[in-house]
Order: C-alpha cells, then structure tokens, then sequence
C-alpha cells in the first residue's frame, strides 16, 4: 500500500495521516463489498465500526493539537 500524498502542517496530523488514509480506504473497501456484492452484515458492521473509529481519532487529533497549541502560547 502506498504512503498518503497529503502533508500537513502539524506533526499530530503527519504522525497519523497513513492510518487515517488506510481506514478510510478500508471503509471504502467495506462499503462497496456491501453495496455491490453480497450484502453480507459484516462488512455493515466494519463500516460503522471503522467509521466511529476514524470520527474518535480526529477528535483526538484536534485536541491534541489544541493543546500543543496552547502549551505554545
């Protein structure tokens, strides 16, 4: 699997740009195995699953850069 071709600003996003890209391909991935080929729970259920996971991550994400921030004022 290639590396992600977005850059970032902050080291926060830098350090975890790959596994957003690779969850979001994941989800992709899950979403069209549903959609299009056999309708089968699991890959509903991966879906959400990934999805609330990569919604949790940029939460933590934007805290955690919020903080930095702070501490740098």
């Amino acid at each position: 699997m290639s590396k992600s071709k977005r850059t970032y600003t902050t080291d926060v996003r830098k350090d975890w740009q790959d596994m957003v890209a690779e969850t979001l391909r994941a989800i992709d991935r899950h979403s069209k195995i549903y959609l299009q080929e056999d309708k089968d729970d699991f890959h509903m259920q991966s879906y959400y699953i990934l999805k609330q996971y990569l919604v949790n991550l940029k939460s933590w994400i934007h805290l955690h850069e919020k903080k930095l921030e702070n501490n740098n004022e």
